[in-house]
């Protein structure tokens, strides 16, 4: 088995060393048939054109060329197709070697698409927690402040009634401080117009009875006497007149400085006297 194959092996050999020749034969006589020596150049001046030769018939029967060899199937290396198998292997383990890293890398890009949207969820659920959580704080925070106000407002309320009714009370108790004063300034001012127009009074003789004299006095700002009017009469018609000689002799009559408490005497001044005590009484 062996002898064959190393027969087969030189053959084969010589075969291709033979067509290899040929072929380098071949592409010298092509060049040296392209490239012709360079010759000098004659020429012949003729006066006279030659005559034509006459054209030859043909054979009838022409010689046949002899066929061309048939071309010699050469044989393929061995080591050649070795390498070219050896070479197919590879081009095709790197073309598997490609296609698992394409599949690897689009594993890859899958499982990184997987969890950046994995990632995105879990955000956008922590931000809808966070939302929610806001949103209830800022709800329970708006009712505090509302129950607050409302609180506030309660409390401004009955704070603001406390200190109506204390203001209340208090005007009360000005006002009834105030018309006690009044009522006391009054009274005493009252003591001075009677004891200044008994001052002024001059009892005529030969009056009798308790009869009791009534005049309405009206009075300026600064107490002079404007008017005096008999309101009811004593019956008797000399004491009457000593009574109105007397407040208009006593005017100026005094006023207490207070405004209000002045009014009440300018308002309208009733005096009334009875000559039987000698005195004279105001109202």
């Amino acid at each position: 088995m062996i002898a064959p194959q190393r027969m087969q092996h030189v053959s084969s050999g010589g075969l291709a060393l033979l067509v290899h020749g040929l072929l380098l034969l071949g592409l010298m006589v092509g060049v040296s048939w392209k490239n012709p020596p360079h010759l000098p150049i004659e020429a012949d001046i003729w006066t006279e054109l030659p005559e034509m030769p006459q054209p030859v018939a043909p054979p009838e029967f022409a010689p046949r060329p002899d066929p061309l060899p048939e071309p010699v199937a050469v044989q393929p290396d061995q080591a050649q197709i070795a390498l070219e198998k050896a070479e197919k292997k590879r081009q095709e383990a790197e073309l598997r070697a490609e296609k698992q890293q394409a599949e690897l890398q689009r594993k890859i890009e899958k499982k990184l698409a997987e969890d950046r949207r994995t990632e995105e969820l879990r955000r956008l659920e922590q931000e809808r927690i966070e939302k929610k959580r806001l949103d209830k704080e800022r709800v329970e925070k708006e009712k505090r402040e509302q129950s607050r106000r409302l609180i506030d407002q309660e409390l401004a309320r009955q704070m603001r009634e406390e200190l109506d009714a204390e203001s209340t009370q208090l005007r009360a108790m000005q006002t009834s401080a105030k018309a006690s004063k009044q009522s006391r300034v009054v009274r005493d001012f009252q003591e001075r117009i009677r004891a200044k127009i008994r001052d002024a009074l001059s009892l005529p003789q030969n009056v009798k009875g308790d009869a009791e004299v009534v005049f309405q006095v009206s009075l300026l700002p600064n107490g002079e006497v404007q008017g005096v009017k008999l309101v009811r009469t004593s019956g008797q018609h000399l004491y009457d007149a000593a009574v109105e000689r007397a407040i208009f002799k006593a005017s100026p009559l005094p006023l207490p400085n207070d405004r209000e408490a002045a009014a009440q005497f300018r308002e309208g001044l009733t005096l009334k006297f009875r000559p039987s005590e000698n005195s004279a009484g105001l109202h």
